[in-house]
C-alpha cells in the first residue's frame, strides 16, 4: 500500500460528519459457486442473505438489456436467465420480478435452501464451469457476485454453451465505493479486498463480443448491527481463526461506536457501485 493510501484510510480530518456521506446517491433499503477446492460459503445461508445487499434497479435493466430495460416486456415470452453462483437468490429474485424466467445455478445446499421460497426461480446443484443446463436455451447467463470465485475461461465456454444465438453474458459486483475515505476504511478493517475496477472488463474467453460497463451509484442503508453482521458473511472472515473474527469485529465496534460515533440502532448510509458488465455471444 502506498503512502497516499495509507493517509486516505487513517486520516481522521478526511472523515466526513456522520449522516452526511449521502451525496446524491440512490437510497435503497438492505435486503457463490466455484471450481476451487473450498468454497467458504458452503455451509452459509441466513447471515448472508439477511445482510448482504440488493442490486439496484438501474443495475438489473442492464442486466436484461436495453429492450427490457425497466422490466417492460417486448417480446412475446419473457426472457429466460440463467443466474450462475445464484447464492441465496437475491438477483434472481429481482430477475423474476423484472418478468424474466429465471434458472438458478448454486453449489451450496444451504444457500439454495435459503432460497427455495422464491416463486418463479428453478434451482439447479451446479456449478460455474458444468452447470448441467441444456444446450442454447437462455438469453441472458448472469453471474452477479460470483464470477471472482470461476475459472474464467472454463466458466465462459459454460455460459456460451448454454446461451441461445444472439444471447449476452452479464457480470456484476456490488462493492463499497472506496473512493470515499471512511468507506476505504471500513473495508479495510473488514478485509473486504472485492474491489473491481471499472478500466479492466472480465474476461470470458472467446466467443464473446467486447464486454461493455454499466455503472450505477447507489447507498446501501444498514444499522451498525447489521455491518457487524456483514462482516461475519466475508470469505475472510468466514475462513479465519477464532482469534481473527474476534479481532475484526471488534475493530468493527470501535470503529462504527466510537471513531464514527453512530449510537446502536442508528442508520449508516454506506456508499456503493454496482458494475454491470454485458456482452453478446458472437454466433458463429
Amino acid at each position: 500500500m502506498s503512502a497516499s493510501e495509507d493517509e486516505a484510510v487513517a486520516g481522521h480530518a478526511s472523515m466526513p460528519p456522520v449522516g452526511q456521506q449521502g451525496g446524491d446517491r440512490k437510497q435503497i433499503p438492505n435486503g457463490v459457486s466455484g471450481p476451487f477446492d473450498v468454497n467458504p460459503y458452503v455451509g452459509e445461508g441466513g447471515a448472508y442473505d439477511s445482510v448482504r445487499p440488493a442490486y439496484p434497479d438501474e443495475a438489473v435493466a442492464a442486466v436484461l438489456g436495453p429492450a427490457r430495460g425497466g422490466g417492460a416486456s417486448v417480446q412475446s415470452s419473457p426472457l429466460r436467465v440463467a443466474d450462475i453462483g445464484a447464492g441465496t437468490g437475491k438477483m434472481s429474485e429481482l430477475l423474476v420480478g423484472a418478468g424474466a424466467r429465471v434458472d438458478a445455478v448454486e453449489p451450496s445446499e444451504a444457500m439454495r435452501a435459503q432460497a427455495s421460497s422464491i416463486p418463479g426461480v428453478t434451482w439447479h446443484d451446479g456449478v460455474a464451469e458444468d452447470t448441467g443446463l441444456p444446450d442454447a436455451t437462455f438469453d441472458i447467463v448472469v453471474f452477479a457476485q460470483s464470477w471472482h470465485w470461476v475459472d474464467s475461461a472454463r466458466a465462459g465456454a459454460e455460459a456460451a454453451r448454454i446461451l441461445a444465438p444472439g444471447g449476452a453474458l452479464a457480470i456484476v459486483w456490488n462493492q463499497m465505493d472506496v473512493s470515499v475515505p471512511w468507506v476505504h476504511r471500513l473495508t479495510r478493517i473488514m478485509r473486504s479486498g472485492d474491489v473491481h475496477r471499472p478500466d479492466r472488463p472480465p474476461t470470458p474467453g472467446g466467443g464473446f463480443a467486447p464486454m461493455r460497463l454499466t455503472q450505477v451509484a447507489w447507498e446501501d442503508v444498514m444499522t451498525p448491527e447489521q455491518v457487524l453482521t456483514l462482516g461475519t458473511t466475508r470469505s475472510s472472515y468466514i475462513r479465519s481463526s477464532g482469534e481473527g473474527r474476534a479481532r475484526m469485529q471488534a475493530n468493527l465496534r470501535w470503529y462504527l461506536y466510537e471513531y464514527l460515533g453512530y449510537a446502536p440502532g442508528e442508520e449508516v448510509a454506506i456508499p456503493y457501485t454496482t458494475l454491470v458488465w454485458r456482452a453478446e455471444r458472437e454466433d458463429a
